[in-house]
């Protein structure tokens, strides 16, 4: 029977080639974009981010994490929204729900379009956001952006006040809001606006 040994290492090679193989595929699919193509936000899902503040001379300010959760589904206007809070402090941080055309998130008492989707580039859309009129262009569409949950496809958008930008949003349709960037109006005798914030996903859980 010895003649038969040498099968023995044979048969661990090629089995460590098929683990690493199935290994390579699972890693693949694990690293790469995971968000499932029919999940949605819904009551209970949460989304975890990295979050910084700078002051208006460019330095960092804060850097945390939070963690905002669609607590429940609350009714205006005829239909229904999810009340996304944010955990740490308990408060109502939007309204959002989507529809045709986009997502959208009821504030001042009416339905407004947050981020268009679909959308193409240059599209331009008037909306009602932190407490003011606010004009989105879609700069990108389709584009591929790194995230803590694997590489997602975003549509991009700046929105301005006046003369002066205000939100940078990239925006999944499964995930929602994936990366935010704010900007406030600084200090006197300037009164520029700066950077304020940065909001990056890691996680998200439906």
């Amino acid at each position: 029977m010895n003649y038969n040994q040498p099968i023995i290492p044979f048969l661990i090679i090629i089995g460590g080639c098929l683990f690493g193989s199935c290994q390579k595929e699972l890693n693949t699919l694990t690293n790469g974009s995971i968000i499932p193509a029919n999940q949605k936000p819904k009551v209970g899902t949460t989304w975890t981010y990295r979050y910084y503040t700078y002051y208006s001379y460019g330095s960092l300010a804060t850097s945390q994490t939070i963690v905002h959760k669609a607590r429940s589904e609350e009714s205006f206007g005829g239909e229904k929204w999810l009340n996304i809070i944010d955990v740490s402090t308990d408060t109502t941080v939007y309204f959002l729900n989507t529809k045709t055309g986009g997502l959208y998130q009821y504030t001042s008492n009416n339905s407004y379009l947050l981020c268009k989707y679909p959308a193409a580039v240059n599209d331009t859309y008037n909306t009602f956001n932190s407490g003011a009129t606010e004009m989105f262009t879609v700069k990108g569409v389709n584009d591929t952006l790194v995230t803590g949950i694997g590489d997602v496809p975003v549509n991009y958008h700046e929105g301005v006040k006046g003369a002066y930008l205000i939100d940078l949003i990239w925006y999944n349709d499964n995930a929602w809001i994936v990366r935010r960037y704010q900007y406030f109006k600084g200090p006197p005798p300037g009164n520029r606006y700066y950077l304020y914030s940065k909001m990056f996903l890691d996680n998200i859980v439906y």
